[in-house]
């Protein structure tokens, strides 16, 4: 056993969570209303039931059976009256869902419902904010009557700051910001209204980084002129045996390449075309076998 209330809702909510959730078209042919019992066919996408439903002092036991799709065509065609909504599954937390049914046939009107398993859930249930006015008690809010009778005229429904808020904050989860997931910037609870603001406003551009200072010019000293040689010493008395001439050579090449090294100023400093001002290198003599 069931219970169900239902709810007016501004078709401008029914609207935006529509857009944003979805739906799917169901349509209903009810058949002649018995004592007790509803008979009615429902065609859901490619699924077709035959739906019995007997009511007992306000709760409905429902019962479905599936039948073909070309059975369940051919039942509508013999029913004595259809009607026609677009429904979305709204999760409304606590494990529970609202069932919100746009009706297009044969009228246009919202209609929010929650189903109760017992009288308590139905009680102790925290109305919504954007729920509207309450109709379980006016069976002119069920299918059947809406089917058989026409849509009700439900008149104007109040739209509150409240309300939007509310609808904003079902829908903004799957964005992941809003109430519950990021709050705002200045640390108010501005809910997703400030988020979608955030959106919908472009950010200010960044000013342009100012240009790097031109580098400096760096000048050079020219490098002095290496060192004249002296002048050869006077001839002293004859030395010890010289070593091996290579090695003589490698010294005397060794010593020239320090001491040219030592003259520039700066060292390896880069020129302003990135390459050394003075690179210092060694030379070494090809070396040849003594000849017997």
């Amino acid at each position: 056993m069931t219970l169900v209330r239902r709810f007016q809702v501004a078709p401008a909510l029914v609207r935006l969570i529509r857009k944003e959730r979805g739906s799917s078209r169901i349509t209903e042919g009810y058949f002649p209303p018995q004592a007790g019992r509803t008979s009615f066919v429902r065609v859901d996408g490619g699924q077709c039931h035959l739906v019995l439903v007997t009511s007992d002092g306000g709760s409905a036991n429902e019962e479905r059976t599936e039948v073909p799709r070309a059975h369940g065509d051919a039942l509508l065609d013999v029913c004595a009256g259809r009607a026609a909504y677009d429904r979305t599954q709204v999760a409304l937390g606590n494990g529970r869902d609202a069932l919100l049914d746009r009706y297009v046939a044969p009228g246009a009107v919202d209609v929010v419902s929650v189903v109760f398993d017992n009288p308590d859930e139905a009680s102790g249930f925290p109305v919504p904010p954007w729920f509207g006015p309450e109709v379980s008690a006016d069976p002119a809010y069920e299918g059947r009557s809406i089917a058989l009778q026409g849509v009700p005229q439900p008149g104007e429904i109040g739209l509150s700051n409240a309300a939007l808020d509310a609808v904003l904050d079902l829908i903004e989860p799957r964005y992941g910001f809003g109430r519950y997931a990021a709050p705002s910037r200045n640390g108010d609870d501005g809910g997703v209204v400030n988020a979608l603001r955030r959106i919908a406003t472009p950010p200010a551009p960044e000013p342009a980084p100012p240009p790097p200072p031109e580098p400096e010019p760096v000048h050079h000293e020219p490098a002095p002129p290496p060192p004249q040689a002296e002048a050869a010493p006077e001839p002293s008395p004859p030395p010890p045996p010289e070593p091996h001439q290579d090695t003589r050579i490698d010294d005397v090449i060794e010593s020239l390449s320090q001491a040219l090294g030592a003259a520039v100023p700066g060292g390896d400093a880069a020129r302003d075309d990135g390459t050394p001002a003075f690179e210092r290198w060694t030379v070494r003599p090809r070396r040849t076998q003594p000849t017997p």
